[in-house]
């Protein structure tokens, strides 16, 4: 990782432990080192599998993993509970389950959860604060408004400024002149950023090569954001921020409740800022697989700078 994201990631801990999770729940307590396996060898001993979608089941267009068909084709057959679960927000969840289907993942609507579907909840949250949250200025894909439109929220035009000063971030599609304008709205007093996707770096499709670059999105956007806000109005404090999605609790208080009650879960995911740290708080188990958003070499070196490691490697 670079150090910035590494930053990140450690900040997202910071915020979660300060919620009441313990350091050692983070960090896997006593568990033994993580082992190197294949998802044939964990089937039973899990009654429900939780997957990551971006980078690992799939990547942008139609391009799927190698092995990760197979995954789904056997823990369908076997009859196993599965979720997806996705920091995108770039569309609502049946959009999002569709899509998956397209690529031959036919997740339903109530088995997909994004951190999206989180905005409604935490709208109702601050409109109970005396919050309108009926205009942001919003920074992601165009499709990402209908998780705004479905919450009651406009996204006011790239020049405007909205009513209260809020902003949104979906994914990293900021230019220059979007970027200096939702810091002058963070920087006016009662500011408030709403990061949407929590992803502080993903994996590109593999090359030719087969060699995976990684690129920073929206969690790394949102980050230089918060810190460019801290300004005298707000007391060198910067911008009021929320997160949506993984590692952060409520995305796994909505899993557990879609889930049967006692299930054995298992989270399969290839970051370790969001899909372990995530799976710890939780109080699942959780299997990385290595070498799409954590490079190999460096696994062990992101493993110690976070503090967090799972328990399986795929």
């Amino acid at each position: 990782m670079t150090q910035f994201e590494t930053e990140i990631y450690l900040r997202y801990r910071q915020i979660i432990e300060s919620q009441g999770v313990g350091t050692s729940v983070l960090a896997g307590g006593e568990s033994p080192a993580p082992r190197c396996t294949h998802m044939e060898d964990l089937l039973d001993r899990y009654d429900a599998f939780c997957f990551d979608g971006y980078g690992t089941l799939y990547n942008r267009g139609s391009f799927v993993y190698e092995g990760a068909q197979d995954w789904y084709t056997m823990l369908r057959a076997a009859g196993k509970e599965m979720r997806l679960i996705t920091n995108a927000a770039s569309d609502v969840d049946s959009v999002l389950a569709a899509d998956a289907g397209k690529r031959g993942f036919a997740f339903s609507e109530a088995e997909t959860i994004s951190s999206g579907s989180l905005l409604k909840d935490l709208c109702a949250e601050l409109r109970g604060r005396g919050k309108a949250v009926r205009e942001v200025y919003y920074i992601g894909r165009e499709t990402g408004k209908h998780v705004l439109e479905s919450c009651g929220i406009k996204a006011v035009a790239p020049a405007a400024e909205p009513v209260e000063p809020i902003v949104a971030i979906s994914s990293a599609k900021d230019t220059p002149e979007t970027y200096a304008q939702a810091v002058k709205i963070l920087k006016r007093p009662g500011s408030m950023l709403l990061v949407l996707n929590s992803d502080a770096w993903a994996p590109k499709i593999p090359d030719d090569d087969g060699v995976t670059v990684r690129e920073p999105v929206s969690g790394a956007l949102s980050e230089r954001l918060r810190r460019d806000s801290m300004c005298e109005a707000n007391g060198g404090d910067g911008c009021e921020t929320y997160y949506l999605g993984k590692p952060f609790p409520a995305i796994w208080e909505k899993v557990k409740r879609s889930l049967p009650e006692g299930s054995r879960v298992l989270m399969v995911g290839d970051t370790l800022g969001t899909d372990v740290l995530g799976a710890r708080v939780a109080g699942f188990d959780c299997a990385l697989v290595v070498g799409r958003n954590v490079p190999a070499e460096e696994l062990e070196t992101d493993e110690k700078a976070l503090g967090i490691r799972p328990d399986w490697y795929l």
